[in-house]
């Protein structure tokens, strides 16, 4: 549910608002307005035209659009439907400065506590989806009890190599559709 509280100061001048208060709370998760968790920035009033950024947590925000229509439905009844409003919805991601793993970027981890929920599954297609996305993709698979994914890529029976470099073993894991795959489990 979104509900919403704008306040507005009008100036003598009767093309333009003075943009001083918008307030949209989201309930029941933040319960704080936009204001408040600075996510309205760049205000800019000319004449006739009014234009703000909207800043998220996410670019995915399922709330996006909602958030735009409270938007323009407060400005056009608070203060004027003649307003030409424009409206950047935007989001400052922050990234984890180091995940860890030497070369990788992000790394999706598909989990879940019951088993025959189709995990790996997920995982092989998402694995497969990004590849042909253009991105560079490694999966593990740490199933233990029931290695599907060699089966899923038909590799049941492959072996990864081992390799040394400087002076330690590293595992090479094997390549398929463009997928560098390290299984483990208990044989």
């Amino acid at each position: 549910m979104v509900k919403l509280v704008t306040s507005f100061y009008h100036s003598n001048d009767t093309t333009s608002a003075r943009f001083s208060k918008f307030v949209i709370y989201y309930d029941p998760d933040l319960k704080k307005d936009l204001v408040t968790l600075n996510m309205i920035q760049d205000i800019h009033i000319e004449g006739n035209r009014l234009s703000f950024s909207v800043i998220l947590t996410t670019p995915a925000c399922p709330l996006k659009a909602m958030i735009e229509n409270a938007c323009r439905n407060a400005i056009g009844y608070f203060i004027s439907k003649e307003i030409e409003v424009s409206i950047n919805m935007t989001s400052h991601v922050t990234s984890q400065k180091n995940t860890g793993v030497p070369g990788v970027k992000n790394i999706i981890a598909v989990a879940s506590g019951k088993g025959g929920v189709g995990k790996s599954t997920v995982a092989v297609n998402l694995a497969l989806g990004l590849s042909m996305a253009g991105a560079k993709v490694g999966l593990i698979d740490a199933d233990i009890y029931g290695p599907s994914i060699p089966i899923m890529f038909g590799l049941e029976g492959a072996r990864p190599k081992a390799s040394n470099v400087e002076g330690k073993t590293r595992i090479e894991p094997i390549e398929k559709y463009g997928i560098k795959l390290l299984v483990l489990y208990r044989s």
